[in-house]
């Protein structure tokens, strides 16, 4: 601002001033404007000073300190230009103004002219202050908003692993109790293998699609030794959706809810089949069997694991995704998850 004023007023001064005076005016007029930023510096600390204070007293502060630094301004200004390095036209001009006012009304009248952009000045510093502070408490909101909905996303993946591991121990103990021992340890390898590969992914990241059907294919390894003669499994992704990234173990209430309705429920072979669609700018995800159908409204259709991907769905991308289940047209289940394409290719 300061740098602004002094070009305008140079040019304004040059517009109507001889060139000899142009010049000599030139030093003074720096000068006044260094001594305008440095009170500017003051102000600016001392209403920095007041920054926790309430606001009815900060605007006090920048009335009653407007006044006061235009005072002093005013004063600088006419010592410098008619009592320090007086020029001819100036004093002129002081002598012409002064008639019949004195010269504490002529700084005056001066100080009030720049009291209005002092006062500017700190209602524009109140406005930035008030600005910054809405600004940051937006960012704080937003951030524990984004944590709370990590918290949930969290929370609602390890709720799945139990589940999970409560039903393969009870696969485990009947193959102990059958008295298959190789069957049992090949059982253990594989809930190992899974678990170690699930847990160390973070709950909140994503997975490429093709990673989530590895997972998949580990946890129905470990139901294939509980259902040899009835498990059958296909997997239907075309290559061109396995680098969509989905979320981690979004497929594994799905794939449970399968096993447990369908093969578990039958006496006869039970094919699951997993199936990846591309779907307008999105992608479906299909977990299918063709066991025994289950009407709804049955117990099945309020599975907790099936609820718990609606969940996550909902908190991991609001009203973008959805997850629907029934049963199908030809017998058996479907549970199908709509999601919108997101691929992290490096």
């Amino acid at each position: 601002f300061w740098l602004v004023y002094f070009l305008v007023n140079t040019l304004r001064m040059a517009l109507s001033m001889h060139e000899a005076e142009q010049l000599e005016m030139l030093p003074r007029r720096a000068l006044v404007c260094v001594v305008g930023i440095a009170l500017n510096i003051v102000f600016h600390r001392l209403l920095r000073r007041m920054d926790d204070s309430p606001l009815w007293l900060r605007v006090q502060a920048v009335a009653i300190g407007a006044a006061v630094f235009a005072a002093l301004y005013a004063n600088v200004n006419h010592f410098v230009f008619y009592k320090l390095y007086p020029s001819p036209s100036m004093v002129a001009d002081l002598i012409q103004d002064s008639h019949g006012m004195a010269i504490w009304k002529i700084i005056a009248d001066t100080a009030v002219s720049w009291y209005f952009f002092f006062a500017a000045w700190g209602a524009l510093y109140l406005a930035l202050g008030y600005a910054q502070r809405a600004n940051a408490a937006e960012r704080a909101a937003l951030e524990a908003i984004a944590q709370a909905r990590d918290a949930q996303l969290r929370a609602l993946r390890y709720q799945i692993n139990p589940h999970f591991l409560f039903n393969a121990l009870n696969s485990l103990s009947a193959l102990v109790l059958r008295a298959r021992p190789a069957e049992a340890e090949r059982m253990i390898l594989n809930l190992s293998t899974f678990f170690r590969t699930s847990l160390a992914t973070d709950p909140v990241e994503d997975v490429p699609l093709s990673e989530e059907i590895r997972l998949q294919r580990l946890y129905l390894d470990i139901e294939a030794v509980r259902f040899p003669e009835r498990l059958r499994v296909e997997v239907d992704v075309p290559a061109d959706l396995e680098s969509v990234w989905v979320p981690t173990l979004i497929l594994q209430p799905l794939v449970e809810n399968a096993i447990k309705h369908g093969v578990a429920n039958s006496t006869a072979p039970v094919t699951l089949t997993i199936r990846a669609r591309p779907s307008g700018d999105g992608v479906l995800l299909l977990v299918e069997n063709d066991g025994p159908t289950v009407a709804p409204g049955t117990p099945r259709n309020g599975s907790v694991g099936l609820a718990n991907v609606r969940a996550r769905l909902l908190a991991r991308f609001g009203a973008a995704a959805d997850c629907n289940f029934g049963p199908r047209g030809s017998g058996g289940w479907r549970s199908a998850i709509r999601l919108p394409i997101e691929r992290y290719d490096c």
